[in-house]
């Protein structure tokens, strides 16, 4: 095809615009605390349009297309009964990637996270609409520039001011598909939260040095959703946004103590696994450039370098354990994630987007050319088709169908009040990864029971039971592959579960091979004869004969029942001779006409 470049305002007649419907446009915040009935009733209204996900997996619609339809949808909202308790809404991570068509196609889950009020779905926004334009340009072989003017950012709901918008964990209700340089299809998924600390601290909000505390075991986030939310959002992504202003405070490198300590265990006690988790990308909004540090990855690098170096007197004579915690992570967080720790820099994106009683209506041109130019970079930078990486589970690139395993896996060691061990991230890890390999092990012994068991004829019980020794034995060394931990009973739990499984398959082994007895023995009457309906004959006349004497013994005539058994057989040995020799026979006869 010929490729062209064209802006997006020649897509449609009109200027590109979402539109809505009449119902009122629900608000992340308005489903904090619902009833069941309410949010049956947002539930029931979030998914009145389902998107064609077979069809966009095909490469068949233009995605865009039905943007404006769609929302995003509350993935994790806190418990109504305990609001420190993150709640895993099913019907949502079902209705968005429950579908069979892209289950085998590997995901991209982009998600940003940090302070309160300081522009992350604002941001995230950005990321949806790069992807929408690069699915149009893909499938339409184009060239669009996808910043423009006229541009509508909308998608993740904000709005400027101090007052919270987004609560629990939300996800874009459709995954989006792009083509990777390989030709692979894979499927991008979006998430925003709830925002995790008060930069800086306020009356309205906690800092994060305030909820620090120091315990023998190192540091000890108290009982906060907000550090859940960062913790999980983390996990489950393959790149985090980490949005904050201004600068690079210390609260805001005190919550990271969680993933440097996930990560010492991991790489200590299952290195086969990797790291566990993929990137981080600290992005600081409304920075005030300076002659040493410029916009965008370079002044960020550096930004990044001297917070990461700052030490006090506390900090090089030992202090206290919270500074402890502080220095740690200094020193750590950069070889804790397996792609990187990085840091760009932004500028403030103008007052008429910042102002609280600003109009802003998500119109590009009321945005600093500035803030856009810079924006433009960061976002083709990470998530570019040359860039983007499919997520990382236990080292190895996970599918759909696996993402959603680990967001129900994940979902159990966040369902207590406190924000989970380093040890349970490595539990729940090690479960996905046991799950994997007694998959792969149990595939393995279904094959090779399928190859020795594959003839039409009945195996001997002796000969199927050392099949069954051999192949469970391969497939147990499979399993035997997965790593070994300290602590917990989730490998011996798993392995107990696949030997279950393997003795399950040869029950059905045992079971299809007595069914050949059957057919062995309908073959072999078949073939007593020239023809089916011969072989029916004979087995007719056997049945007869066999008959006439249980009939005449049940009679009491002994010797007719005695005289009938002899001559049964001799019937049926009749018959037989008669249909070997009867090709002979003919061969004979032909031979003396010919003479």
């Amino acid at each position: 095809m010929i490729n062209r470049r064209i802006s997006r305002s020649h897509l449609s007649d009109k200027p590109y615009t979402h539109t809505h419907n009449s119902k009122r446009k629900i608000s992340n915040a308005d489903v904090h605390y619902l009833t069941a009935e309410q949010s049956e009733r947002l539930e029931k209204l979030q998914y009145e349009f389902k998107p064609d996900v077979a069809a966009a997996n095909a490469g068949l619609i233009d995605q865009m297309d039905h943007r404006h339809k769609i929302r995003p949808v509350q993935l994790f909202v806190p418990s109504s009964s305990n609001p420190n308790v993150l709640r895993l809404n099913k019907s949502a991570l079902n209705a968005v990637l429950g579908h069979s068509s892209i289950a085998n196609r590997k995901i991209v889950v982009i998600s940003v996270a940090g302070a309160y009020r300081k522009g992350k779905s604002f941001l995230l926004n950005f990321f949806l609409e790069y992807l929408y334009i690069l699915q149009y340009q893909q499938k339409n072989d184009l060239e669009m520039d996808w910043l423009q003017d006229e541009t509508q950012l909308e998608g993740f709901h904000y709005r400027p001011g101090q007052k919270r918008d987004t609560v629990g964990i939300w996800i874009w209700a459709e995954p989006i598909m792009i083509d990777a340089p390989n030709g692979e299809r894979i499927a991008v998924v979006l998430m925003d939260t709830q925002g995790c600390f008060e930069q800086g601290g306020s009356s309205s909000g906690s800092s994060a040095r305030d909820l620090v505390s120091a315990s023998s075991s190192g540091v000890n986030i108290s009982n906060n959703t907000n550090y859940s939310i960062l913790a999980l959002s983390t996990m489950l992504s393959c790149i985090q946004l980490y949005n904050i202003a201004e600068c690079i405070p210390e609260d805001s490198l005190y919550p990271l103590s969680f993933f440097t300590e996930c990560n010492k265990l991991a790489i200590t006690e299952a290195p086969e696994f990797g790291k566990p988790f993929q990137r981080m990308v600290m992005v600081v909004r409304d920075f005030k450039v300076s002659e040493q540090m410029i916009y965008g990855i370079d002044g960020g690098t550096k930004l990044l370098d001297k917070a990461l170096r700052q030490t006090n007197q506390a900090d090089t004579i030992g202090g206290s354990a919270t500074e402890k915690t502080l220095r740690d992570v200094r020193k750590e967080i950069k070889q804790t994630f397996e792609f990187g720790f990085s840091c760009y820099l932004l500028p403030s994106p103008g007052p008429k987007v910042t102002e609280q009683n600003s109009s802003f209506k998500g119109i590009a041109k009321d945005i600093k050319p500035l803030f856009r130019d810079e924006v433009r970079r960061v976002v083709e930078a990470m998530i570019g088709p040359n860039q983007i990486k499919p997520k990382v589970i236990n080292g190895r690139e996970i599918t759909v169908r696996k993402f959603v395993e680990c967001v129900r896996e994940y979902a159990k060691i966040f369902e207590a009040p406190d924000l989970p061990e380093p040890r349970s991230v490595l539990n729940a890890n090690l479960q996905l990864g046991c799950v994997d390999y007694a998959l792969e092990a149990k595939i393995a012994y279904c094959r090779g029971m399928d190859r020795a068991t594959r003839s039409s004829r009945m195996m001997a019980e002796k000969k199927l039971l050392e099949a069954h020794i051999k192949h469970g034995i391969k497939a147990l060394n499979i399993y035997d592959k997965c790593p070994k931990v300290e602590s917990g009973n989730v490998r011996s739990q798993n392995l107990a579960r696949l030997q279950e499984s393997i003795n399950h398959e040869l029950e059905r082994y045992k079971r299809l091979n007595e069914e050949k007895r059957v057919t062995t023995c309908a073959s072999a009457m078949l073939a007593c004869g020239d023809s089916a309906l011969f072989g029916l004959g004979l087995g007719g006349a056997a049945s007869g004969a066999v008959a006439v004497s249980v009939v005449t013994l049940q009679m009491g005539v002994v010797s007719a029942g005695i005289v009938a058994i002899p001559v049964s057989l001799t019937a049926l040995f009749g018959i037989w001779m008669y249909v070997t020799l009867k090709p002979t026979i003919r061969v004979c006869l032909g031979m003396e006409r010919d003479a």
